[in-house]
């Protein structure tokens, strides 16, 4: 993993923690990654990827 991918996972663990629920929208209005680089980041379900490696739970908004 490149240090792009640790800086998105440290965002979502920062997100989680704050108890904000988290969405792709939501990542990609962040100003740390927008859509289409999470994405190319993570390309098999970016949200549920990214939140597994950061050992959160699954959003609701993930299917």
């Amino acid at each position: 993993m490149t240090p792009r991918h640790w800086e998105v996972i440290d965002y979502l663990q920062k997100e989680w923690k704050s108890e904000t629920p988290l969405s792709i929208r939501r990542i990609g209005k962040s100003g740390v990654v927008d859509i289409k680089e999470f994405y190319a980041l993570f390309p098999e379900g970016p949200l549920k990827i990214s939140s597994k490696i950061a050992g959160i739970p699954k959003p609701a908004s993930c299917i």
